[in-house]
């Protein structure tokens, strides 16, 4: 039985409702990704990861739907120099998913799963899922993919600075779902991270490092062997959050 929301009939639906039905929304964007890597990587990867959660809770007994990816999102002004980044402002963006949101909850869902899978996006839903709880006081859950597979890529990857945009992380990543999509002979070091301080976090990348290609990280490190092992990871790890998530019932009561 097909696991996307899209999928299922009003009947059906309805029947996701009454099983408390875990929504498993996958958020990426479109956006320059260098030479080497398509603009819809982030997508591509939330799409890959929305499928593989959906599964892992099918074989799991856990009840979850699957909803179409999101492929448009916030990209900051620095990054939208290079082509290949159609942009959502920040607020526009947020409103946008608090809407979907919204009328999930207002369906009967009370158990949705926003799978982040781009940077600049952290915040931004992180700040819907507050105001979902204000207006609801129903208590969503964000999962980023590679927060989920971070100890797996830190044991076997082979760049000792790791990977911001479009080096060995997501690169791997795409060739292992998409390898077709990905032009090796476009692969430069030259934007390799040279910012590891304490500064990295606290203030954005993109303000300590200077790009000439659009990238932070060295993808002629990437296999398709890291990325099948990373995005196992997550799956794995992922489904584990979610059963907790899935399982809980104790919430506070406004």
């Amino acid at each position: 039985m097909s696991f996307y929301y899209g999928e299922q009939n009003t009947n059906q639906i309805a029947e996701a409702i009454k099983k408390n039905s875990v929504i498993i929304l996958p958020i990426g964007t479109t956006e320059e990704h260098g030479a080497h890597l398509p603009t819809e990587t982030d997508a591509i990867i939330a799409k890959y990861t929305g499928d593989q959660l959906g599964k892992a809770c099918q074989e799991a007994g856990i009840p979850a739907l699957v909803m179409r990816t999101i492929y448009y999102g916030f990209s900051m002004g620095i990054v939208r120099k290079w082509p290949g980044c159609p942009n959502i402002d920040t607020r526009t963006f947020m409103d946008y998913i608090f809407n979907i949101v919204d009328s999930l909850v207002k369906e009967g869902f009370r158990k949705i799963v926003l799978l982040d899978c781009h940077g600049n996006h952290d915040c931004l839903l992180r700040t819907v899922m507050r105001e979902i709880v204000d207006k609801h006081n129903v208590y969503i859950m964000t999962l980023k993919p590679l927060g989920l597979a971070s100890k797996t890529y830190n044991e076997l990857k082979k760049d000792p600075e790791g990977d911001i945009h479009g080096g060995e992380y997501e690169t791997s990543c795409i060739l292992h779902i998409a390898p077709e999509l990905v032009d090796t002979s476009a692969y430069t070091n030259v934007d390799a991270i040279r910012c590891n301080t304490i500064l990295r976090g606290p203030v954005s990348t993109w303000g300590l490092q200077e790009t000439k290609t659009g990238l932070f990280g060295d993808p002629t490190y990437a296999t398709a062997e890291l990325g099948k092992a990373v995005l196992e990871s997550a799956t794995v790890e992922g489904l584990k959050y979610i059963k907790a998530y899935y399982e809980h019932n104790e919430q506070s009561e406004v």
